[in-house]
């Protein structure tokens, strides 16, 4: 399998510190254009033939590996900037480790030990939320552009897409540091949007099994050799600080494996969408994120 990456398919928490860094730094964006390697991802020119081209490359993989890599995507001293107030805001972070099944949204409680939907792994990390965002950050800036949310639609093939204005889940940003990892699992969706800012000095590998489930199929057999360690089914696709990354994880099974020793986290920026306008995480859902609980987590309580 060759590398995923982008060479034209050669295929209410306001801290000071923050407030100070951004008006302190002499890099001032007038629009949001200038975050991004522009020449190489035309992305607000609708009627470049270079644009379609993306587009397409970007659909292409995304159906064929079910994840697309934009390497470079935005320029080097905006990541830079960007990590910056991501590592001041994960002060604050909401912690959380718990085990976890990979199955979130089923029934799992009458499997045999062996079996997959009986699997538990470990999930680590710290948290920021929308609501500790202090609102003049580059990463809210990038992420309110309408011209990439217009993007993202096209490449996941929706009619329509809008920013999530959920006051709590819409954007977030997940750190891990030693120790912490994020388990093999499912998504409830299928179509993540993210931007890696900063990677660790060890481990916090992405990894996916693409389409290794569909509905109709579970592929129980091949999902548990995934789960002991068979490294056969597992890609490790290259994702640099930098790359935006446009991923379907409801039948791709996933994970970051553990950061070792590291004088910095992983750092990585979520970006929440829905296809109806308005849309808002339940009251329940935002809690699991703000107060988790460190109990294991088996999925639906009753089938």
């Amino acid at each position: 399998m060759t590398p995923i990456n982008f060479d034209w398919c050669q295929t209410v928490f306001y801290d000071i510190n923050l407030v100070q860094l951004i008006v302190a730094d002499d890099m001032q964006v007038t629009n949001s254009r200038e975050l991004l390697d522009i020449k190489r991802y035309p992305i607000d020119d609708t009627n470049s033939p270079t644009r379609r081209a993306l587009v397409e490359c970007c659909r292409h993989d995304l159906d064929d590996q079910a994840i697309c890599a934009l390497e470079g995507f935005v320029k080097p001293e905006f990541v830079i900037r960007m990590a910056e107030e991501s590592t001041i805001l994960a002060e604050s972070g909401y912690k959380n480790e718990n085990m976890r099944t990979p199955y979130g949204w089923m029934y799992n409680r009458d499997f045999p030990k062996d079996h997959p939907r009986a699997a538990m792994f470990l999930n680590s990390s710290s948290l920021v939320l929308t609501h500790q965002f202090p609102g003049n950050t580059l990463i809210e800036e990038l992420y309110h552009w309408d011209v990439l949310t217009e993007f993202a639609r096209e490449v996941l093939g929706l009619k329509t897409l809008y920013r999530c204005a959920c006051p709590s889940l819409s954007i977030m940003i997940s750190s891990l540091d030693k120790g912490n990892q994020v388990g093999w699992h499912f998504d409830t969706n299928d179509g993540v949007v993210s931007l890696l800012l900063q990677s660790p000095d060890q481990g916090g590998e992405f990894e996916c099994a693409p389409y290794i489930r569909s509905e109709e199929n579970e592929n129980y057999e091949t999902v548990s050799r995934l789960f002991s360690g068979e490294e056969e089914f597992a890609l490790t696709p290259k994702i640099t600080p930098g790359t935006f990354v446009l991923f379907k994880g409801r039948r791709t099974c996933h994970r970051v494996t553990e950061v070792g020793e590291t004088t910095r986290p992983r750092l990585i920026a979520l970006f929440s969408y829905d296809e109806e306008p308005g849309m808002i995480f339940p009251e329940a859902t935002v809690n699991d994120f703000m107060d988790p609980s460190p109990t294991p987590y088996y999925g639906k309580v009753a089938p």
